[in-house]
């Protein structure tokens, strides 16, 4: 049975996930504003709360496997909102995207042409803003986390240091 939060509005939880999942998913479905309400071509949501669990989990796995590796972060630790929430919607309109592309059919008949699921050239458009957007963000932040992290003396040494570093520690 759905529940309800002040912020989110009606939630139906993933039962097996955190608390702190069941947020972001009802964060990025918000955001999405894909609401069985206002999907006026489709019946119900388009993409499940497990899709964007998995969205979720691919934008963290995207995060931590990205050099510099400054360590692993969670849905709790993530150090920005804003880009774990373009990360994910990037991953949905992926998946949203190979859908609608599989699907696509066009056909006439008597002089009259229609389409079905022809919407895969808007979504490759805002695939690649998305996607520029949130590369370059995601690049600044974390060279920027990794220059705070070698001035404290823990961040990731760049291959510079492996060609010049042995001069460095003469002097």
């Amino acid at each position: 049975m759905p529940g309800y939060d002040a912020t989110f509005g009606p939630v139906t939880p993933l039962p097996q996930a955190s608390a702190r999942m069941n947020e972001v998913v009802a964060m990025i479905r918000l955001y999405m504003r894909d609401f069985a309400e206002l999907n006026r071509l489709i019946k119900g949501e388009e993409t499940s709360n497990r899709m964007i669990a998995w969205a979720v989990i691919d934008a963290l796995d995207d995060w931590n496997t990205t050099p510099p590796f400054i360590g692993s972060v969670g849905l709790e630790n993530f150090p920005s909102i804003s880009l774990l929430r373009e990360a994910t919607v990037i991953r949905v309109l992926e998946s949203v995207g190979l859908l609608q592309t599989r699907n696509q059919l066009s056909y006439s008949d008597g002089g009259i042409s229609v389409s079905v699921s022809d919407k895969t050239p808007l979504l490759m458009r805002w695939i690649e803003m998305y996607r520029g957007s949130y590369e370059q963000k995601k690049h600044r932040m974390k060279s920027s986390m990794n220059i705070e992290l070698a001035m404290a003396g823990a961040g990731t040494f760049s291959e510079y240091f492996v060609i010049n570093g042995i001069y460095l520690m003469m002097y």
